[in-house]
């Protein structure tokens, strides 16, 4: 079957790839390209005063939740209505997430792993990117290309469409791999996981909690949590003192 024979060339060009870019550091090897908004729903093994910490973020996520200035943040999705920006579009770099599939650490192999996302408005897409470091690995990162349908005024459906691996060679640059059906797709994310993922039967997607100029921040139907920024935002948000 093309689509899964497609699925694990994604995953063995990712395997030795190990999760970190989050503020919370996750012990355990990064799975798949695939799992981008939690598709797994693996959650981020957090012990003591990282729990602690962890419990503590989601208080202030929720409470700025409740404070929301962007009640409807998929206005302009798809042209939708006509004339109207979308205020999802541009570039959104993980700063923290409560899902273990989403990170990565930096390895000898493949250096550090810069991740983000871009949201094409226009097209309905997100693409999760992935960037590695590394002058001399043979794979230099990858997109995972999600198509979004708005559920509601916050929430959305996504759909994964197709893998890019971005490669350092005279052929074959781009290899993109068309990936099976929604429902497949959880069921081999659901046995990838070994049982530790916990699947909403509502599918893949997520609502947005939180949207203003810099700051988003959402709640997969899995029950995780992202926090996102624009670039420049991340960057003093991350710089050290």
């Amino acid at each position: 079957m093309a689509s899964a024979d497609g699925v694990a060339t994604a995953e063995a060009a990712a395997a030795d790839e190990s999760g970190g870019a989050s503020v919370l550091q996750p012990n355990e090897r990064f799975k798949s390209p695939l799992a981008a908004e939690s598709l797994t729903n693996v959650d981020l093994a957090a012990d003591g005063p990282l729990a602690t910490l962890r419990g503590e973020i989601i208080e202030v996520i929720e409470a700025l939740a409740e404070r929301n200035p962007t009640p409807q943040p998929f206005e302009g999705w798809r042209g939708k209505p006509s004339g109207t920006l979308s205020p999802l579009d541009g570039t959104w770099r993980l700063l923290f997430t409560t899902a273990a599939d989403a990170t990565f650490r930096k390895t000898d192999a493949q250096g550090e792993a810069k991740t983000y996302q871009e949201i094409s408005a226009a097209r309905g897409h997100f693409v999760n990117c992935v960037d590695f470091s590394s002058e001399t690995a043979k794979l230099k990162g990858f997109r995972v290309v999600v198509a979004g349908v708005p559920l509601s005024a916050d929430e959305v459906q996504l759909k994964f469409r197709r893998v890019k691996l971005l490669r350092r060679s005279r052929w074959l640059r781009t290899i993109v791999i068309p990936l099976p059906p929604s429902g497949l797709l959880r069921a081999i994310s659901r046995w990838a996981s070994r049982g530790k993922g916990q699947l909403s039967s509502r599918g893949a997607g997520f609502q947005i909690l939180f949207l203003d100029e810099e700051l988003r921040m959402h709640k997969t139907f899995d029950g995780q949590y992202f926090v996102q920024l624009r670039p420049a935002a991340y960057e003093e948000a991350t710089a050290s003192p």
